[in-house]
């Protein structure tokens, strides 16, 4: 009895163990199932995103080749333009040069002392609510263009420019200028501008030309011509206290060629040589005479005046003047009128 009930049992026991086998078998499969849609679902996901990186790669690509296509487009344009730029700059300075030949200087004068203030009275006299008074102070070899900067630049009429640039005095000038074009002008002071200054305001700027018109300074002319020359010393620039006429006997020029011309000019040379050692020998006295130098003027003919200047025994500031100023019949006073004038050019 014991032992059916041991057997019972064992069989009990035996299907019970094969059952959670079969289940065993049956949930290991689900699993697996449930991996393999896991895997697929990662595939589909990672296709999609495969897809859609290539659309995007497609799309950046397109770009790309769009991108290249204008920068070449734009670079093709801007060889155009540039090439059209460069044509038209060469045409417009072609017309520059052509006006320049064209444009004429509408008056020049010279002004004496006395007619100079006269003039700078009038200028100061003058004002405008607009600030439209243009007054600039351009200093030997100094251009519009290095002193204002562009937009000032712009106000005033190229022609006017044009004008003002064929300008090279050798003591710069001051520019007044009323940007309706009521006033275009420039003075040429007969000593040096000192530095470059600008306004534009009610009013020019008249002062610094004034003080410096005024200003006493210990002067030395000297006129050099070929046989006849001039010495003049003036302590306070305004009359000469020293007067000296040097003469000699220089030959004229020659106009035949050959052996007689050549033999002819070398003596004449020794004219000149010694014309121009009488000259400085009247200079040592004139200088010890008067010490202390501020300024020296110098006018006649050009090779004469750099000659001179490697003789001349003083380190000052040497102005030259315009060789207008001839020894015919003139005196000291119109000598020193002449170098202490102004040039007045309207633009």
């Amino acid at each position: 009895m014991t032992d059916k009930k041991a057997a019972k049992r064992e069989v009990t026991a035996d299907g019970k163990k094969g059952f959670g086998t079969i289940l065993g078998k049956i949930s290991g499969k689900d699993r697996l199932e449930v991996e393999v849609d896991r895997l697929n679902s990662r595939i589909v996901e990672l296709e999609l995103g495969l897809r859609s990186a290539k659309n995007q790669l497609e799309k950046k690509e397109a770009l790309a080749r769009q991108a290249v296509a204008d920068r070449q487009e734009a670079e093709s344009r801007l060889n155009q333009e540039l090439v059209r730029t460069h044509t038209l700059s060469h045409e417009l300075e072609t017309i520059r040069d052509e006006s320049r030949g064209k444009l004429e200087f509408r008056g020049v004068e010279t002004l004496s002392q006395s007619a100079v203030k006269a003039y700078l009275s009038k200028l100061k006299s003058l004002h405008s609510p607009a600030n439209d008074l243009l007054t600039v102070y351009l200093p030997p070899g100094t251009r519009l263009s290095a002193v204002l900067h562009e937009k000032t630049l712009g106000l005033v009429e190229e022609e006017t420019r044009s004008l003002l640039d064929r300008l090279d005095p050798e003591t710069g000038l001051v520019f007044f200028y009323d940007l309706h074009r009521m006033i275009s002008e420039a003075i040429v002071p007969p000593v040096p501008v000192p530095s470059s200054a600008w306004q534009l305001k009610d009013s020019f700027e008249i002062a610094p030309l004034e003080e410096s018109l005024n200003t006493d300074y210990r002067m030395l002319v000297l006129v050099l011509h070929a046989g006849e020359s001039f010495i003049g010393f003036a302590p306070d620039a305004r009359v000469f206290d020293t007067e000296e006429y040097i003469k000699s006997s220089v030959k004229e020029k020659h106009s035949k060629g050959g052996f007689s011309q050549r033999r002819f000019e070398r003596l004449r040379e020794e004219d000149i040589a010694h014309h121009m050692d009488k000259v400085f020998e009247t200079l040592r006295t004139v200088l010890e005479e008067n010490p202390g130098i501020d300024r020296v003027i110098m006018s006649g003919d050009a090779q004469l005046i750099k000659d001179a200047q490697k003789r001349l025994p003083l380190n000052l500031e040497i102005i030259e003047k315009p060789a207008d100023i001839k020894m015919e019949k003139i005196s000291g006073e119109e000598i020193l009128r002449t170098v202490l004038s102004c040039r007045r050019y309207l633009l």
